[in-house]
């Protein structure tokens, strides 16, 4: 009888750890064509909700804390955003962004580098930041 409690209690611990992640699929992003990025007002309004997302319209909060949002460098092509943002207490916290969908996904660490190159790859600069806060790229 033990036996076939633990059979099933590795079962369901199984699903749930193979479930525990989000199915995120990206498309391929598209080279940006142009010379220069453009960030435009629209972007910035994406950007300001997704930091309202994760810090709650908190301004001394929003002050002592990293934010790095990466998005693609071709503004006809930005659907997809990934953020990290450190706060001044060092935890740092991760978000995905799907504009077409409106629709805001909690991630971990191992996730955030998953997606990062698959969002940045037709970028010119893969490490800088599209947008940041109290953050020096150099």
């Amino acid at each position: 009888m033990k036996f076939n409690q633990y059979i099933f209690l590795l079962f369901s611990l199984s699903f749930l750890i193979s479930n525990s992640y989000a199915e995120i699929n990206i498309k391929r992003c598209k080279v940006n064509q142009g010379d220069y990025i453009i960030f435009d007002e629209y972007d910035s309004q994406i950007a300001e909700k997704i930091i309202d997302y994760k810090l709650h319209n908190q301004p001394e909060k929003r002050e002592n804390s990293i934010i790095k949002i990466f998005a693609n460098e071709n503004s006809d092509d930005r659907n997809y955003w990934l953020a990290s943002i450190q706060t001044d207490n060092k935890t740092e916290d991760y978000l995905f962004y799907q504009v077409d969908q409106n629709k805001f996904t909690e991630i971990d660490q191992q996730q955030f580098q998953i997606l990062l190159p698959k969002i940045v790859w037709c970028n010119q600069i893969k490490e800088v930041p599209i947008y940041s806060e109290n953050f020096d790229a150099d």
